[in-house]
């Protein structure tokens, strides 16, 4: 009797002991307005503020790293403890991970210096010229599914941080580069010179929706604390 004790007594610690030693992994990118470095040195943003308020919740130790899109992509698609934010659902990565919870919709369009006076009414025409993409980035993935060839039309970049420059001093280079609406508008707050560049061409029949991933072998347990804290906290 007190044998058995004793062992539950161990397993029960050892369980504990796992528990508290437990750490998720979690990558992401500077993507504002939605996560970035703010001038302190902190990760803000709208999604980060709803996946910490999720995994503060679940009671989760974590850490979060900030990457290049590649980088952060990679590691989640890799490394079985880790999640990855804020990621675009689609055909090539579904079956990829684990689609944990959405974080918000979100609306990508092709943008251009207006001294350019680029003028293109379809994909079809955006062809013509190069377009700047992040590497296996959502809009990577979607144009050469749409018959972008990379290096003829379809230049890989690690970073938008210096998107204008890239357009102003690489013009023979870059026409066009891609960028969701609301990281324009925070470049076009922040960045004065943001206001030299133009939306041309929005992809307004893509429902495009950013989540909370994990990589599919993330224990099952832990999926599903996240997923309940997430239902508890009412998040639509």
């Amino acid at each position: 009797m007190l044998y058995r004790w004793m062992l539950g007594c161990c397993l029960l610690l050892t369980l504990s002991f796992a528990h508290a030693s437990y750490t998720l992994h979690i990558v992401t990118e500077n993507f504002p307005q939605f996560q970035y470095i703010n001038g302190e040195g902190e990760l803000v943003g709208t999604a980060v503020d709803k996946v910490k308020a999720v995994l503060n919740k679940s009671k989760i130790n974590y850490r979060i790293s900030v990457e290049t899109w590649t980088t952060a992509y990679n590691t989640a698609a890799r490394d079985e403890n880790t999640c990855i934010f804020s990621m675009a659902k689609n055909e090539q990565r579904g079956e990829k991970f684990n689609w944990v919870f959405p974080i918000s919709k979100f609306v990508t369009s092709f943008y251009a210096l207006k001294s350019s006076q680029i003028s293109i009414d379809s994909i079809e025409e955006a062809k013509q010229y190069k377009v700047a993409v992040i590497k296996d980035n959502y809009s990577h993935q979607f144009l050469v599914k749409n018959g972008f060839i990379e290096g003829y039309n379809l230049v890989l970049i690690n970073s938008f941080e210096r998107v204008f420059e890239l357009l102003a001093t690489r013009h023979k280079f870059v026409d066009l580069v891609i960028l969701s609406d609301d990281q324009f508008e925070f470049k076009r707050k922040h960045e004065p010179v943001s206001v030299l560049l133009e939306p041309v061409l929005t992809l307004r029949n893509l429902d495009m929706e950013l989540y909370f991933a994990c990589n599919k072998n993330l224990p099952p347990h832990v999926t599903k604390k996240i997923v309940n804290s997430y239902k508890q906290l009412g998040f639509n």
